[in-house]
């Protein structure tokens, strides 16, 4: 009995030293400071004499209410891609909550105490395809390529003496916005697709270059 009582006051103590604080005082974000303390990770900016209050002896916690906080109860998801100044938390139904921390060292130590902090939350990792990585970017390429082919031959239509009209009142669409993109002639059609698919590529290849593994924990 006696050995059965020590064991539940050597778990009480654990437990409630389970709380880290970051200090991050250089930080350009919205974060100088992070706290994960009794399930709850919270994020914010203190004031300067009240932030150098703050250490890891600290009992007082008072601070906390000036913070953003988010319960482990309600996350869904934390993201932590290598390379990436920061944390992303998928929280609530359909909320998204970022955490900076510039130093790589300080934003894994914050995932992995979390990892550890709440065993609830399962671990993985992968790095994502090329494809769904840059779908934004690979979307845009095909919108932009297929609208321009679309204009480009509209536009060489009408100057070949072919005559378009929109039939019908109300919002013209897409196509209202082809042919007025074709009424500009095939030269600055051509020009200004040549701009447009420059950025888009250049985007695309951007992001393909920030592709890297994605550590994640999931409820």
């Amino acid at each position: 009995m006696k050995k059965k009582h020590l064991t539940l006051n050597k778990q009480i103590t654990k437990t409630s030293e389970m709380h880290k604080i970051w200090k991050l005082k250089d930080s350009k974000s919205n974060n100088q400071i992070v706290v994960i303390k009794d399930n709850i990770i919270y994020k914010g900016n203190l004031k300067e004499n009240e932030l150098n209050r703050v250490n890891s002896e600290t009992q007082d916690f008072a601070f906390l209410k000036d913070l953003f906080s988010i319960p482990y109860a309600y996350i869904k998801q934390i993201e932590n891609q290598n390379e990436k100044n920061y944390i992303k938390i998928f929280f609530g139904r359909d909320s998204e909550e970022i955490i900076y921390i510039d130093s790589e060292n300080i934003k894994n130590e914050v995932f992995d105490f979390i990892k550890i902090d709440n065993p609830n939350f399962k671990y993985s990792s992968e790095t994502p395809n090329s494809i769904s990585y840059a779908k934004a970017q690979l979307f845009a390429l095909l919108s932009i390529s297929a609208i321009f082919i679309w204009s480009l031959y509209l536009a060489i239509q009408i100057e070949s003496g072919v005559r378009y009209e929109l039939v019908g009142g109300g919002n013209p669409g897409i196509t209202g916005i082809v042919l007025a993109i074709a009424n500009f002639g095939t030269i600055k059609i051509i020009t200004g697709y040549i701009i447009l698919l420059s950025i888009t590529i250049f985007a695309l290849i951007r992001r393909l270059k920030s592709r890297s593994e994605i550590k994640l924990l999931k409820r």
